[in-house]
């Protein structure tokens, strides 16, 4: 199967990916994040299933939609859904191999360690700061 490759942008700002299978580069180039397309709802993104440098798939659904990276390739955060079809925010340490889900939505953002910030009208406002308390599941 062929993936189509994005790189992340080095400056944390999301990027908007959906309706097919993509491997997401980090800014480092030191992980791979693969997204394979499983369907849609009927009337909004597409969901795909989500990998990390080949490893196994995480729990739940990526919404194709906004992802975002850390300058250093470390945390990657994305819309996600452990049903269908509620939408939540997830956040990504691909070194230690965890997920933590956010307690607000975000749909846009951008991601500059520890903070992830709200952009655009839907987003404004919004923010999620890490302070190292979180409870990470591993995957």
């Amino acid at each position: 199967m062929v993936l189509k490759c994005v790189k992340m942008p080095r400056n944390g700002k999301s990027i908007s990916v959906g309706m097919g299978d993509f491997e997401l580069l980090t800014p480092d180039s030191e992980h791979r994040v693969q997204i394979w397309y499983r369907g849609e709802p009927p009337h909004g993104d597409s969901f795909h299933e989500i990998a990390i440098d080949d490893g196994p798939s995480l729990p739940g659904n990526a919404w194709g939609c906004n992802f975002a990276c850390t300058e250093d390739g470390r945390y990657l955060s994305l819309s996600w859904m452990a049903q269908r079809f509620e939408r939540k925010t997830a956040g990504i340490d691909m070194a230690k191999r965890e997920y933590l889900v956010l307690p607000t939505y975000i749909y846009d953002f951008t991601f500059c360690w520890p903070r992830l910030e709200g952009i655009g009208r839907q987003s404004a406002g919004l923010s999620f700061e890490f302070v190292g308390r979180e409870h990470w599941i591993p995957f």
